[in-house]
């Protein structure tokens, strides 16, 4: 069976997505040949410039801009009518890679790809079985064309929305889960994780995700942080931004804290510190909040773009796995939450009742019952 898996760059958890879709059909089925690739790239370097940095530049730049075009192409109107038109009109260049790749399965986790993949289906320019992925806890119109053969939810409520508003079969909605590597599931215990990390597990211990956050309001916010709790161990992860790492690790000094943060860049084993911290401080991308409830870690919200991440917070408060925090007195309500163990633990099983760890394995078997491999 042939699986082509279409990513893109708009923010990095659609990649995580795919990545974890691929390494979970390697394991099960070593024969079965798999090719990621960008979609935003494929069609080219321009297109891809304009969508990726124009959403970026939008999210960050301009959030209560980006926000009512968020909710406004959610709706029927002529602005979704126009989205989609020119996903259109950009598809034909997609079809010289899956002609390439002669795919049996397609599976997508950009909305932008799902439109153009329905409208080469629907022109009858391609037969395979297609599957949209969606990678955060609430839908948008973008992801619904008429030729997916089905749509993967991160979680079951979302199902009602598709079927009332977008008018989608009930056949065809799976809610599945998003799909994470095996690691964030299952891993070693606290005490040795903290033993080969030199941290203590009796201490509480919160993991600050800050490399998505402006360099001054995590300065601040760590600053904060640190004052309030000095029975706190602090784990900060930055991420790529150089600046923001050079930064902390001189705000630490000054502060005299490094004894009990441990300051890291770039790590490719973040789930061992979401298996050590007993709560997360990040921004609510979908990959990062199914992440964080694989590992049944509570999430402290710091920031949320307006939009699908605002989605995310909505759904998280509303399951009691997370709270939102503000820059006024983010810290105390950090350490409140800290010193509050049945509470802590009550959000720790919502978590846990959250986690759907299969969605990978389960994404692969319906695949493969789509096109009739079972």
């Amino acid at each position: 069976m042939n699986t082509l898996i279409f990513t893109a760059s708009t923010g990095g958890g659609h990649k995580r997505a795919a990545a974890a879709i691929e390494a979970k059909i390697h394991a099960l089925s070593p024969e079965t040949n798999v090719s990621v690739i960008d979609g935003m790239k494929a069609i080219g370097k321009f297109y891809d410039k304009t969508v990726c940095k124009g959403y970026h530049i939008m999210a960050t730049k301009t959030p209560k801009v980006y926000g009512k075009l968020y909710r406004l192409t959610d709706k029927r109107n002529p602005m979704t009518m126009a989205v989609m038109m020119s996903n259109e009109i950009m598809a034909t260049k997609l079809l010289e890679v899956i002609d390439a790749q002669q795919p049996d399965i397609i599976i997508i986790c950009h909305a932008f790809i799902t439109n153009m993949v329905s409208y080469l289906k629907g022109k009858g320019k391609i037969d395979a079985k297609v599957i949209s992925l969606i990678t955060d806890y609430d839908s948008h119109r973008t992801y619904i064309s008429p030729n997916i053969d089905a749509f993967v939810l991160a979680e079951p409520q979302m199902k009602r929305k598709l079927c009332e508003e977008y008018g989608v079969p009930e056949s065809k909605i799976y809610p599945l889960g998003i799909p994470t590597f095996d690691r964030f599931s299952v891993s070693e215990t606290k005490e040795e994780l903290c033993a080969r990390e030199r941290l203590n597990p009796a201490v509480p211990t919160v993991l600050m995700m800050a490399g998505s956050f402006g360099v001054t309001g995590v300065l601040d916010f760590y600053e904060q942080l640190a004052k309030a709790g000095t029975d706190l161990q602090i784990i900060v992860i930055t991420g790529r931004n150089i600046r923001l790492f050079g930064r902390l690790d001189e705000k630490i000094q000054e502060l005299g804290t490094s004894k009990n943060t441990k300051l890291l860049y770039f790590v490719d084993n973040v789930e061992d510190y979401m298996h050590i911290a007993d709560l997360i401080v990040t921004k609510p991308g979908g990959l990062t909040v199914t992440e964080s409830i694989a590992c049944h870690l509570p999430m402290a919200i710091y920031s949320a773009f307006p939009g699908q991440e605002e989605d995310n917070v909505t759904f998280l408060l509303e399951q009691n796995a997370a709270i939102l925090v503000d820059t006024d007195n983010g810290a105390d309500e950090i350490l409140s939450l800290l010193h509050s163990p049945e509470r802590l633990a009550a959000m720790k099983e919502s978590c846990k009742r959250l986690a759907l760890p299969n969605a990978a394995e389960d994404i692969f078997l319906l695949a493969k019952r789509l096109c009739g491999k079972e």
